[in-house]
C-alpha cells in the first residue's frame, strides 16, 4: 500500500534495505514471510510521543524499551520523542542526556529539542545540530509552572533560525493566559472534577495559539507544525495558511477522532485526561474531513503512558499529568474508524502516517515508503481479523487503554524493521536496544506534504 494506491508484489530485502520490488521474486536463501490476504504498508511513523516524560512529581510508566515495544506490536517502526532543554542549559545538553536513555529503544527513532530558553546563545547551536542530523524543535505556549513554556520572543528569535538552519518547529497551541484563567476560576468554585476539564481548557486557547503561530510563521518563512489538533477552527486556519503558501503541517491524533467530549460525564473521564481536551462530535467530524480532503497531513498518537492510578490517586484536574497511551493502537483505530467506517481510504493511511511524517521530518526516502534502497520497514495488516482493544493485553507499561473496550477490524499480523521480524504477531522479538539513532535531512519546501 502507497498514498498512490495498492500493488501486488513481493518485497526482497537485503542488509536492512528493500533491495528489490517485483512479481513473483524467488527467494535467495532468505526467510519469507508469506503475507497473502493481508496489507503491506510502510513502517508506520510515530512522530509525537513521550517516552520516559518527567513533568514532576510525575513519570510516565513507560521507558523507551517498554514504549518502543508497544509501538512495534501496533506497526510503529520508527518514533520521534523529545530532549527537553530547562532553563539555562544548552541544546547539546538536553539532547546528550535524552540519547542516553533512547538508547534503549527496540524500534529507529530521533529526537525533537525541546526549546525554552534562548537567552545565552543557544540558537548558535542550530548549525552543528543539523551535521548530526537533529532538524526540528518544539516549544510550548503553556505549561509555565511545569517548565515548558516558551514565550513569544523566545519562539519568534527560535522560528528566524529555525528558517535559516532548515529545522521545522513544532508548537503546542494553548494561550496560557486563557487556560490558567479558566483553570483557575475552576479551582475557587472547587470545580475540579474530571467533569470540568474541556471547561478547563477550552477551544479558544488553542485556536488563538495556532492563529498566533502562523502569524509568525509568515512573518519568519519558518515552517511549522502545530501537534495534536483538537478543533475544525483550528484545522480551517491551517488549511487557509497552506493555501496561501505558509510552511505549515497539521497534525491531529486518534483521540480526538474516535471519542468527544461528553466522554467527561462518564466514568470513563480518567481515561481521557489529555491536552488539549476532547471536543465536540462536530469537532471530530471536521477532523475527519481535513484528513480525507488534505486539510490536515498528518496523525501522531501523542503517546504519554501515565497510569490509571496516577489519575484516579487525586481524581483532581488541577493536580493529574495530562497525558495517555496510545502508539499501539493509532494505526487499528486509523484503519478501523477511518477506512471501514468508510472516511478514509487505504492509501491514505499510507500517507497520514507513513510517507508524510517522513517527508515532514527529514526522514524520506529512508523511511516512509516501499521503494528499492529504502530501509526494509513494512507493516503487515490483517484485515480480516477481528477483536476488541483490552486493558490486558496492552503493551504499554501503563497497564491500560483509552480505548478500552472499543471494536477493532484486523490487526498487525507482523511489523518488520530493517529487514528483520521485529513483531511476530504475537511477542516482539527484538530486544532493548535494537533500535537505531536516524540522521534527518534539513527541511526543505519541496519536501513538505
Amino acid at each position: 500500500m502507497t498514498p498512490a494506491g495498492a500493488r501486488r508484489a513481493d518485497v526482497r530485502c537485503a542488509g536492512g534495505r528493500i533491495a528489490e520490488i517485483g512479481t513473483d521474486l524467488e527467494p535467495r536463501g532468505e526467510p519469507v514471510l508469506d503475507v497473502g490476504g493481508a496489507l503491506v504498508f510502510p513502517g508506520i511513523l510515530d512522530p509525537h510521543l513521550h517516552f520516559a516524560l518527567v513533568a514532576a512529581p510525575h513519570r510516565t510508566a513507560d521507558d523507551f524499551a517498554s514504549g518502543s515495544a508497544a509501538g512495534l506490536a501496533g506497526g510503529v517502526t520508527t518514533f520521534l520523542d523529545f530532549a527537553h532543554q530547562h532553563v539555562g542549559e544548552s541544546l547539546t545538553a538536553a539532547l546528550e542526556a535524552r540519547l542516553e536513555e533512547a538508547a534503549r529503544s527496540r524500534a529507529d527513532y530521533s529526537l525533537h529539542l525541546i526549546v525554552t530558553d534562548v537567552s545565552a546563545g543557544q540558537l548558535g547551536e542550530l548549525p552543528a545540530l543539523t551535521r548530526r542530523g537533529f532538524t526540528s524543535a518544539k516549544v510550548y505556549t503553556t505549561y509555565r509552572a511545569a517548565g515548558f513554556y516558551c514565550d513569544d520572543d523566545t519562539l519568534l528569535r527560535l522560528m528566524e533560525a529555525a528558517a535559516a538552519a532548515g529545522w521545522i518547529v513544532m508548537v503546542h497551541c494553548e494561550n496560557d493566559a486563557i487556560v490558567e484563567g479558566a483553570r483557575q476560576r475552576l479551582l475557587r468554585e472547587g470545580r475540579v472534577g474530571f467533569a470540568y476539564h474541556a471547561q478547563s481548557r477550552p477551544v479558544i486557547a488553542e485556536v488563538e495559539a495556532v492563529q498566533r503561530v502562523l502569524l509568525f510563521a509568515r512573518a519568519t518563512g519558518c515552517a511549522v507544525y502545530p501537534v495534536h489538533l483538537s478543533a475544525g477552527a483550528s484545522v480551517r486556519l491551517v488549511a487557509a495558511a497552506r493555501a496561501e503558501g505558509t510552511r505549515v503541517v497539521g497534525e491531529t491524533c486518534p483521540q480526538f477522532l474516535v471519542a468527544d467530549d461528553s466522554v467527561y460525564a462518564t466514568d470513563r473521564a480518567a481515561r481521557f485526561i489529555h491536552t488539549p481536551p476532547l471536543r465536540s462530535k462536530q469537532d471530530q467530524e471536521q477532523l475527519w474531513q481535513a484528513l480525507r480532503e488534505g486539510g490536515l497531513q498528518t496523525v501522531a498518537s501523542d503517546h504519554c503512558g501515565y497510569t490509571l492510578r496516577q489519575r484516579t490517586d487525586y481524581s483532581d484536574l488541577t493536580r493529574v499529568a495530562p497525558g495517555i497511551p496510545g502508539t499501539e493502537t493509532l494505526f487499528p483505530l486509523l484503519y478501523t474508524y477511518g477506512v471501514r467506517a468508510g472516511r478514509l481510504e487505504v492509501s491514505d493511511l499510507a500517507r497520514l502516517c507513513c510517507e508524510n511524517p517522513a517527508r515532514t521530518f527529514g526522514l524520506f526516502p529512508r523511511k516512509g515508503t516501499v521503494l528499492e534502497g529504502a530501509d526494509g520497514d513494512l507493516v503487515v495488516y490483517d484485515p480480516s481479523a477481528h477483536g476488541t482493544i483490552d486493558d490486558r493485553s496492552v503493551r504499554s507499561a501503563a497497564g491500560y487503554s483509552p480505548y478500552h473496550g472499543m471494536a477493532v477490524a484486523g490487526r498487525v499480523a507482523a511489523t518488520v524493521l530493517r529487514g528483520e521480524v521485529a513483531y511476530d504477531g504475537t511477542d516482539v522479538t527484538v530486544p532493548a536496544g535494537h533500535g537505531r539513532l536516524i540522521p534527518r535531512a534539513p527541511v526543505g519546501r519541496a519536501m513538505l506534504p
